[in-house]
């Protein structure tokens, strides 16, 4: 969809050269900004801010506080061309926390040409900046890059894994595109809870995201083993994963509670791989933490925003656990499930290989929850 604004804006007025004309220094000026305004217009509306080739950042080898951003090409938020014909080295120095490294345009004061004695001829020089910020700003910046590095004199390295990059490492998850999709990428992260030493479901929601992705019916990462803190409320979907039983700490209680009061949705279900069939005690712990909260869950049966999706499902679709009878409940923003979907995410079945078909539907069906965390998200934002 096109931005009205830029359509307002839009130049549709440009000078017309007649005999006799005084072809000022402010004339000559308003001839050519038309054309350049014009050049702007067509490149935001039909190319889009973001990166048009290169531009990827690299840590220095050996690692120390440098960055280097290489060749290529962006579009400024104000349809500026940003171009860097050569690598870029940045230091970070004894910048530390959560730090975004943004592009913006630039240009030169007028000045005559580098090396020319002709002083009447002045030239402005297009540029950019290279700044890390402590904060994502607005405004007519791009971002390239973001780094969480733990301490001032952290050494900064490429990702070990660009899907998960971890602290101190180059992040570029984030990167936008100019032509490509606009579609925003929401975050997952999954927790796990005291205790549990089957830390697969990350790994689980990874094959949903790839699945979802392909097929265009969601844009997401995941943050795999993330803590309770301030700060969650990034994502638009937490997977809480607990195993055996476990205690939560006030806080961590407090922090839940106040992620879903900002709009946040809640995923839960217990590990069930290392237990026998039955209730493990985790689903207890979760219950008793959600009715603390005044919450009351209810079965999700057919028409159910969760079964139809981006994925239309006639019931629940087959879940790791195979005995007993599983649970898919919803109420004020938390999903409970026995079903344990992120061990079936990871092709687990009990008992039994799971079949091919039925990790197919799962993973659809991690694509339908998904979609429903940032549907409530979104929602959540409007109102603000």
């Amino acid at each position: 969809m096109i931005d009205k604004d830029l359509l307002q804006a839009y130049p549709l007025k440009r000078l017309k050269p007649i005999d006799g004309l005084s072809v000022t220094a402010d004339v000559w000026d308003e001839a050519h900004e038309y054309h350049r305004q014009r050049q702007r217009y067509h490149a935001l509306i039909a190319h889009g801010v973001g990166i048009v080739a290169g531009l990827e950042v690299i840590a220095s080898d050996p690692a120390d506080s440098q960055v280097y951003i290489l060749p290529g090409m962006a579009i400024s938020p104000t349809g500026d061309e940003i171009v860097l014909t050569q690598a870029v080295s940045y230091d970070l120095g004894k910048a530390q926390g959560m730090l975004y490294l943004m592009l913006t345009y630039g240009e030169s004061k007028p000045s005559p040409d580098q090396g020319s004695s002709d002083s009447a001829r002045l030239y402005v020089y297009s540029g950019f900046e290279v700044e890390a910020r402590p904060e994502l700003p607005a405004g007519s910046t791009i971002e390239i890059a973001r780094i969480k590095r733990v301490n001032k004199d952290s050494p900064i390295t490429d990702a070990s894994d660009p899907m998960h990059p971890g602290n101190n490492q180059i992040d570029q998850r984030f990167r936008s595109l100019a032509g490509a999709s606009k579609a925003v990428k929401h975050g997952i992260g999954v927790c796990y809870m005291p205790g549990v030493t089957d830390k697969g479901h990350g790994k689980g929601f990874d094959h949903v995201i790839k699945a979802a992705g392909a097929s265009g019916a969601v844009e997401a990462f995941v943050d795999d083993d993330i803590a309770l803190a301030a700060g969650i409320d990034q994502y638009a979907l937490v997977h809480l994963v607990g195993q055996g039983k476990f205690q939560i700490a006030p806080n961590d209680m407090n922090v839940i509670y106040g992620y879903l009061q900002s709009g946040g949705t809640l995923f839960i279900e217990s590990a069930r791989g290392s237990t026998a069939s039955g209730e493990p005690a985790a689903d207890a712990v979760f219950l008793d933490m959600l009715s603390s909260f005044g919450l009351q869950l209810q079965d999700i049966t057919p028409g159910h925003e969760l079964l139809q999706r981006p994925n239309l499902f006639g019931a629940i679709p087959a879940g790791f656990e195979s005995q007993g009878k599983p649970r898919l409940q919803d109420g004020g923003g938390v999903i409970f499930s026995t079903y344990d979907f992120g061990s079936l995410w990871q092709g687990l079945r009990r008992g039994a290989p799971a079949a091919r078909e039925d990790i197919r539907s799962a993973h659809e069906f991690g694509a339908n929850i998904v979609a429903y965390a940032i549907s409530r998200r979104t929602a959540a934002q409007k109102t603000k």
